[in-house]
C-alpha cells in the first residue's frame, strides 16, 4: 500500500473546488417554516452524487502539543491539547474519500408557488452565488407566504452568470395555519443518527417511515453526525463539513428533506464532542467552530431558541442546550446552568403568553429522565438538579404541556414524581445505535420502556368539532414506522 501523504486541507479548495457543472449532491433543506415564511437551504457541489462508501478513509492522527506523544483516537473522547495530521492515501483527496460530497463556486436560485396554482407563474429568487467560505452554501428567505397553504419549490444550479442551468432539486413545503384557525398538524421529531450504526445503503430506515406518515414538520433533536466517532473524528472544520455532507448525501435523507420543512435543533455530538461546553475544543476544531459550522449546515433561525405556532391548538418550543451553558470551570464556582438566565427568561414569558390548546416543549438533553449516575450532562442528572428543578417547576405551571427529548438512545415515556410533568424519549435513529438503560428494571416513573430498538415520535393534533374537544397524539415508531406505543391527550 502507498503510504499517505499529508497535506493541509485548506489548500486542497483552489483545485478540488472547480467544475463546469454545478450539483445539489447533499440535497436541499426546507427549515424554520411559519405562518407566511421559510428558509430554503441549498449548497452547490462538484459531483452530482457522493461519492461511493467503498472509497479510501483520510487517515487522521493526534499528538500531544507538548510532547509531542501521539495519541489514539477513541469514541467520545475530547483532545483539548492534541495537534492534528491529517493525511490523504496516494490518488485520493477530500474531494474522492468515501461519502464525500465537495463544494464547488456556483450561482443558485429558488422557484415557487402554491401547488394548487399548476398554471399560475413561478416566483423566482434572484441568482445568488454560493459562499465558499461557508462551505459552498446559500440559503434563502421565502417570505409573504400564505398560510396553511402547500408550495412547490425548484432549487436550480448553474456554475456562472453564463452558463446554462446544471442541476435542478424539486420538492415542497406546507406554512403554519395562523393562530386563530381550527386546523389539524402532524409533525415527526428524531435524534441520535450515527454514520456508522445506518441501517440501509442508502442511508436511514426512519426517513422513508416518517415520510409516509406525510408530516407537516419535523424536528431533529441533534446529533445529527457525530464528530468524535468512528475512524474519522472532526479535528478541524474540513473534517466537520466533510461528517455533514456524507450524512446528508444519503439519498434517504435528500429525499426527505425536500420534502418536508424541519427544525434542527444541536446538541454535543453535532457542536464538538461528547458532553461539550463553551470554550472547549478538540485538536484544531473549537465549540465556536463547531456552532458556526452547524449555522452553516442548517439555516435555524437566530436567536437558536425560538417558538411555532401551528394554528389553534399547538404551540411548540426549541429551546438550545449547548449556546448557553456555563462552562466546566465555571461549573465549579457557580450553580451550573444549561439554558442561561436569558432563555429561560424568554421561555416563561412565551408559555405564559401563549393561548395555544396544546404547549409542546422540545429539548435536546432530558428534564425528567431518568437517566444514567454516571451522567452529568441534563436536568435528569445531579450536577444539573438546582436548575433542573426550577424548570420543571415551571413547566408544571402550564396546562395541556408535554415534553419530547432527544439525546438518550432508548425510548421512553415517562414522568416526574414531583411535578406530574411527562416526558418522551424518541429514541436512536437506528437499531444498531439503541440502547444504554436496562428494560428489565423500570423506575417507578417509567410509563412504556424500550431500550434495545431505535425509532422516532410522531404526534397529531385533531381540531375541535361540535361534538368533540381538540386532542393530542404522541406515538412512538420503530424505524419502519410500526407504532409501539402511543397515547391520546384530550385538552383539559
Amino acid at each position: 500500500m502507498t503510504s499517505p501523504r499529508a497535506r493541509p486541507l485548506f489548500s486542497l479548495f483552489a483545485t478540488l473546488a472547480l467544475s463546469a457543472s454545478a450539483h445539489q449532491a447533499t440535497g436541499i433543506k426546507l427549515t424554520e417554516p411559519t405562518a407566511d415564511s421559510i428558509t430554503v437551504w441549498t449548497r452547490v457541489t462538484r459531483d452530482a452524487e457522493r461519492a461511493p462508501d467503498d472509497g479510501p478513509l483520510p487517515i487522521t492522527k493526534l499528538f500531544d502539543r507538548t510532547t509531542g506523544k501521539e495519541i489514539a483516537l477513541k469514541d467520545n473522547a475530547t483532545y483539548a491539547h492534541a495537534r492534528p495530521e491529517v493525511a490523504f492515501p496516494s490518488g485520493s483527496n477530500l474531494g474522492s474519500i468515501r461519502g464525500a460530497a465537495i463544494g464547488t463556486p456556483g450561482q443558485t436560485r429558488v422557484r415557487y408557488r402554491p401547488t394548487d396554482s399548476s398554471t399560475a407563474p413561478w416566483t423566482a429568487t434572484a441568482w445568488r452565488d454560493v459562499d465558499p467560505s461557508r462551505d459552498f452554501t446559500a440559503t434563502f428567505a421565502l417570505t409573504k407566504l400564505a398560510p396553511g397553504t402547500r408550495y412547490e419549490v425548484a432549487v436550480e444550479d448553474r456554475p456562472r452568470a453564463d452558463t446554462p442551468i446544471t442541476s435542478t432539486t424539486t420538492g415542497a413545503f406546507v406554512t403554519a395555519p395562523v393562530a386563530t384557525t381550527n386546523a389539524p398538524a402532524t409533525f415527526a421529531v428524531m435524534s441520535c443518527q450515527q454514520y456508522e450504526d445506518r441501517d440501509r445503503p442508502d442511508g436511514f430506515a426512519i426517513y422513508p417511515s416518517m415520510l409516509a406518515l406525510k408530516p407537516d414538520f419535523m424536528v431533529n433533536t441533534g446529533d445529527a453526525v457525530y464528530y468524535d466517532h468512528g475512524p474519522v473524528h472532526a479535528i478541524n472544520v474540513d473534517l466537520a463539513r466533510y461528517h455533514w455532507a456524507r450524512m446528508y448525501g444519503f439519498p434517504t435523507l435528500r429525499d426527505f428533506h425536500r420534502h418536508v420543512a424541519s427544525f434542527f435543533m444541536k446538541d454535543d455530538h453535532d457542536t464538538l464532542t461528547n458532553d461539550s461546553h463553551p470554550a472547549d475544543r478538540s485538536g484544531d476544531l473549537t465549540f465556536a467552530h463547531g456552532l458556526a459550522v452547524f449555522r452553516e449546515q442548517t439555516a435555524p433561525s437566530e436567536p437558536p431558541y425560538r417558538t411555532l405556532r401551528w394554528g389553534r391548538h399547538l404551540q411548540v418550543w426549541f429551546l438550545e442546550g449547548r449556546d448557553f451553558r456555563s462552562s466546566s470551570a465555571a461549573d465549579r464556582t457557580q450553580t451550573p446552568t444549561i439554558l442561561g438566565p436569558t432563555q429561560i427568561a424568554w421561555l416563561e414569558h412565551t408559555l405564559a403568553a401563549s393561548d395555544a390548546t396544546f404547549r409542546v416543549v422540545i429539548t435536546p438533553t432530558p428534564m425528567v429522565g431518568p437517566d444514567r449516575p454516571q451522567k452529568d450532562d441534563n436536568y435528569a442528572n445531579q450536577g444539573y438538579l438546582v436548575e433542573g428543578t426550577k424548570i420543571r417547576a415551571l413547566l408544571a405551571r402550564q396546562p395541556n404541556l408535554t415534553v419530547i427529548t432527544g439525546d438518550r438512545h432508548w425510548q421512553y415515556v415517562s414522568r416526574d414524581p414531583a411535578t406530574s410533568i411527562e416526558e418522551w424519549s424518541v429514541g436512536a435513529a437506528t437499531d444498531a445505535h439503541a440502547g444504554g438503560w436496562n428494560e428489565e428494571t423500570p423506575r417507578p416513573e417509567h410509563r412504556f420502556l424500550r431500550t434495545k430498538f431505535g425509532g422516532f415520535l410522531s404526534g397529531t393534533v385533531a381540531p375541535s368539532s361540535a361534538t368533540v374537544p381538540p386532542a393530542l397524539t404522541l406515538r412512538l415508531h420503530d424505524t419502519a414506522g410500526k407504532v409501539i406505543f402511543a397515547d391520546t391527550k384530550p385538552a383539559k
